[in-house]
């Protein structure tokens, strides 16, 4: 297991090379300036490995030295076809299992890669390539053969993907490119580096290979990472509420915001949270300054959503400003920027402007005083107690920062520690837009896929793009599915909001039940973004019946089903007592499960419509279950026995 350290002094790179060896578990460098160490603990049928890196050189680091990136062999996966579960870098980062013959090919245009992916990831577009963030999972074609894991396993101050390649690529790379392996991990470290304190202690990683279910395998590996994080549960249940995003987007009003507030103070559906979204501020950065349709300030808004007896919840994009911010006009040096000197590009949306959105510099001293700010206002002066995160990963973007020191993992996770710090424990906070793996502990609730909308599938012009991660109902459903079981290990999972309306809606009622059953099942937060008045009687009837679901489903983590054999997982399991089955093509299915969990017989009562399910077999000895489900059709099976 060879490994290779990628660094830079100002505009010239190097590489220097480990050759690692069974024997031995140190390695110096061919340049000789380094000694890579690693330590390898085996038990169970798995090994973990925990690498080092120090400074050895008797001279001193020259000044301007940067750490790029450690990537580091590790044993062949030997797998000559089957499928690859990439997961992805961030909340909106698609998560999915794809065929051997696919490409891993990220979006054509430059602002979809930094704004959706990981900037720091390049994907080369070629079959038999491939880059999965945090963990990947390799799934045989043929049953004798053991599936393959590879994941970080404990904390770090870097990012942690694994390159893995088919064995012809790997063949054919093999000497061309470094390294040319089947499998490898990549420290993304992108720091300067005097090695003061010596050594680098990175980020434990676990290989193993395994046969059985692979959702429970991943859901078994969730809750070790999440104690291996020490994280704490918020002791709320997982909210529900109404946010106003999906339906007027940036329009709002105080005018609207108080007729929906009114209209969910009559219905008295239970909802707990009222979240405004995106639409009062006066620009990208004057969070504490509205525009003209909210005269009255956000802190009247706070006061009216808490007379109602809701939580009063507030969206805003913490590290992002426009250059006509005053923020940006005032201290443009807190800026990120490139070592040009030119701001970093960290957004592209066409609802604020045509010209670029740019972050915060969030090592700057002026920056975190600017956060403190607007925080501590919005929690302490106007008493929103629940705070929507959103675009965070721009805090991460490259950049020629303030301090020099940090990774831009460590940048990020101070920055949120900073917002908790002044927020308060009590303030609930949501992260959105944010990278996985260093979030984890440091949120009340996660969104776990890209936005939905109001039609199922991809846009034209998105697929034009290859925008794989692209906003709308299907591609977040997948990610709601394959991320279900962490909630619970890592946070409050927010599967984003269920949109249930007749109008401004594109979708089929059955891809809305689809939608509904597994927003229902994944027990997380679950949030309505429909004009309430407009609801028809079955559209808010479907509302209640899942909000129901999510109440019976919240306290457990669902376990999903299919994840390394289709794109679109087929079902989720949820231990409090519920199994939900969909088929979201146009053609009818057989659908075979084979479970990890018992399953009755007599558990055959659709929830939905509460009646007997006839076409279905339920093996109960074999752990399997055979249905045939129509077009767009889906179940969500139960006892019949709810309370």
């Amino acid at each position: 297991m060879n490994a290779y350290l990628r660094t830079r002094i100002y505009e010239k790179h190097s590489v220097s090379r480990f050759r690692c060896s069974e024997d031995s578990k140190e390695t110096l460098s061919d340049c000789g300036n380094y000694r890579f160490t690693l330590k390898s603990v085996r038990s169970g049928g798995r090994t973990t490995l925990f690498p080092e890196l120090e400074w050895v050189s008797s001279k001193r680091p020259q000044a301007g030295l940067e750490i790029l990136t450690l990537e580091l062999e590790l044993p062949k996966h030997g797998i000559s076809h089957g499928r690859f579960f990439r997961h992805g870098y961030q909340s909106w980062s698609l998560s999915a299992s794809q065929g051997w013959e696919e490409a891993d090919e990220s979006p054509k245009l430059s602002f979809l890669q930094y704004s959706q992916e990981n900037v720091y990831t390049p994907h080369s577009g070629k079959k038999g390539d491939w880059t999965s963030e945090m963990f990947v999972l390799l799934f045989p074609s043929s049953a004798k053969e053991q599936n393959y894991f590879a994941g970080a396993i404990g904390k770090g101050e870097e990012g942690v993907k694994f390159r893995v390649r088919s064995s012809e690529v790997a063949r054919e790379s093999a000497g061309k490119d470094l390294p040319g392996t089947e499998v490898s991990v990549v420290y993304d470290i992108h720091r300067f580096e005097d090695f003061k304190t010596n050594r680098l202690h990175l980020t434990p990683i676990r290989i193993s290979r395994f046969k059985g279910d692979e959702s429970l395998f991943l859901k078994n590996y969730f809750a070790e990472l999440g104690r291996a994080f020490k994280v704490k549960l918020p002791q709320t249940p997982a909210p529900t509420g109404w946010c106003s995003w999906y339906h007027y987007y940036t329009k709002i009003s105080e005018k609207i915001i108080l007729k929906n507030l009114k209209e969910l103070r009559t219905r008295n559906l239970g909802l707990k949270v009222f979240q405004i979204d995106d639409g009062y501020q006066s620009e990208i950065g004057d969070w504490l300054e509205t525009n003209d349709r909210f005269p009255g300030g956000m802190k009247l808004m706070a006061d009216a959503i808490r007379s109602q007896k809701f939580v009063p919840g507030i969206w805003l994009a913490p590290f992002l400003v426009r250059k006509r911010s005053k923020f940006f006009q005032k201290y443009p040096e807190a800026v990120l920027k490139d070592r040009e000197g030119n701001p970093v590009p960290a957004l592209w949306n066409p609802l604020w402007g045509f010209d670029s959105t740019y972050t915060l510099d969030v090592s700057h001293p002026a920056s975190k005083e600017f956060l403190a700010h607007v925080i501590r206002t919005m929690v302490k002066e106007y008493g929103f107690e629940y705070l929507k995160l959103d675009f965070l990963y721009s805090a991460l973007l490259p950049g020629w920062t303030y301090d020099r020191n940090d990774s831009p993992h460590t940048r990020y996770i101070k920055a949120i520690q900073l917002i908790r710090k002044v927020a308060g424990k009590e303030t609930f906070l949501l992260g959105c837009g944010a990278p996985m793996l260093p979030s984890i502990g440091l949120f009340d609730a996660m969104r776990i896929s890209c936005d939905v909308a109001p039609f199922w599938f991809r846009e034209k012009k998105r697929i034009f793009a290859r925008d794989r991660n692209a906003l709308c109902t299907e591609r977040a459903l997948i990610n709601d599915i394959t991320r279900a079981s962490m909630h619970r290990n890592f946070w409050l999972n927010d599967p984003d909001c269920l949109l249930v309306r007749d109008k401004k809606n594109k979708m089929t009622p059955a891809q809305t039940r689809i939608m509904a059953s597994v927003m229902g099942l994944s027990g997380g937060m679950l949030f309505v973004s429909d004009e309430l008045a407009l609801l028809s009687p079955e559209r808010e009837d479907l509302l209640k019946k899942t909000l129901f679901l999510q109440s019976k489903c919240r306290n457990k983590t669902p376990i999903p089903i299919g994840i390394g054999s289709e794109f679109f997982p087929a079902a989720m399991y949820n231990p409090a007592g519920f199994l939900g089955i969909w088929n979201p093509s146009e053609t009818s299915k057989e659908i075979r499960l084979d479970l990890s969990f018992p399953w009755e017989k007599n558990r055959r009562i659709d929830y939905w419509s509460g009646q007997l399910v006839e076409n279905i077999e339920i093996d109960s000895k074999r752990k399997s279950l055979k249905i045939r489900l129509e077009p767009w059709e889906s179940v969500v099976l139960s006892s019949g026995k709810l309370s």
